[in-house]
């Protein structure tokens, strides 16, 4: 094991944002979750339930992501006998599943990476 062993109990994590130019963030893993659970329940209220979220909280998060991103990635079917419902747009769809293949290409090569890292760690 040699020097390895003083490392052997760190770990590598990183995070990927999308942000506007200003930087303010405007999707995450977390906001990607929740978009990803609103496409799965077909409800935002469910979703966020779920995710263990207030509606409030996601409801508003979505709705800056939106803003900033100039087109809607939500639509929204009010009540009726059988309660409301909340979809993701065309775009929302192609939105989320862009960001997921992304996602993963850099799963890929940062798994590359902290092997090497690690891989360095014990000479």
């Amino acid at each position: 094991m040699g020097n390895y062993s003083k490392y052997s109990n760190i770990k590598v994590d990183y995070r990927i944002w999308i942000k506007a130019e200003d930087g303010t963030s405007i999707l995450g893993d977390d906001k990607f979750l929740m978009l990803k659970t609103i496409k799965e329940e077909g409800s935002l209220k469910t979703a966020a339930e779920k995710l263990r979220i207030s509606y409030r909280k996601a409801w508003g998060d979505l709705k800056t992501c939106e803003e900033l991103l100039g087109f809607p990635l939500l639509e929204k079917h009010r009540g009726g006998a059988d309660g409301g419902r909340t979809n993701l747009t065309e775009e929302g769809i192609r939105f989320i599943t862009l960001y997921e293949e992304m996602h993963n290409e850099f799963q890929v090569a940062v798994n590359d990476i902290i092997r090497k890292f690690k891989k360095s760690l014990k000479v």
